[in-house]
């Protein structure tokens, strides 16, 4: 047929086209799997999608393979892989994983529990104004746990985080002046760039 295209030949033709230009059906979980308003629930199916997008780097979707490995969201749970994957996107100073790496150690979930070590992935995050974070932070500051117990970094941490409930209750056992240099530090406080 060396003339124009006719009838089924045209059709064929232009299905073609058109599934060519379609997406593939994962098209729109690669999306999920980079979306930071992707909820947690809509997300379980894509794990395949985002396992493979995974080895690319991005520590967005590293910290959601984690996440999914740790909740069983399209996977058998296993915080040991989670783990692994937190450890990935938090190195990057990604602060939500950086946080949620912090909180394995503070469980002993995946990894064996350290308290200081939960410590210094909270302040990483928690420097950057990631607000679990900072309340993570103060919170072991208020109970000298993985830090020492330090009532005035508490204070500060906790107002960062407008975790004013918590902060109060530090409060109740600082002295004025700790209370007046703990103001000062937050009025003071910048956030870092990230790395």
């Amino acid at each position: 047929m060396n003339g124009p295209l006719h009838g089924s030949a045209l059709v064929l033709l232009l299905a073609a086209a058109v599934r060519a230009l379609t997406p593939p059906s994962w098209a729109d979980d690669v999306k999920d799997c980079r979306s930071e308003e992707s909820a947690w629930s809509d997300i379980g199916h894509s794990f395949a999608a985002c396992r493979r997008l995974a080895d690319d780097g991005d520590p967005r979707v590293e910290y959601k393979v984690a996440v999914m490995y740790n909740f069983g969201l399209g996977v058998p749970p296993d915080y040991g892989e989670g783990s692994v994957w937190l450890r990935r996107a938090a190195e990057q100073g990604f602060a939500p994983a950086e946080t949620a790496f912090g909180d394995m150690f503070r469980q002993g979930m995946g990894v064996d529990r350290n308290y200081a070590e939960a410590a210094r992935w909270y302040l990483k995050a928690a420097e950057q104004g990631y607000g679990t974070a900072q309340h993570s932070l103060g919170a072991a500051y208020a109970a000298g746990r993985g830090v020492p117990r330090d009532d005035v970094e508490a204070y500060m941490w906790l107002s960062l985080a407008g975790a004013d409930a918590d902060r109060d209750a530090v409060a109740t056992r600082m002295t004025p002046g700790q209370i007046s240099t703990a103001q000062e530090f937050v009025r003071e406080w910048k956030p870092s760039s990230q790395p």
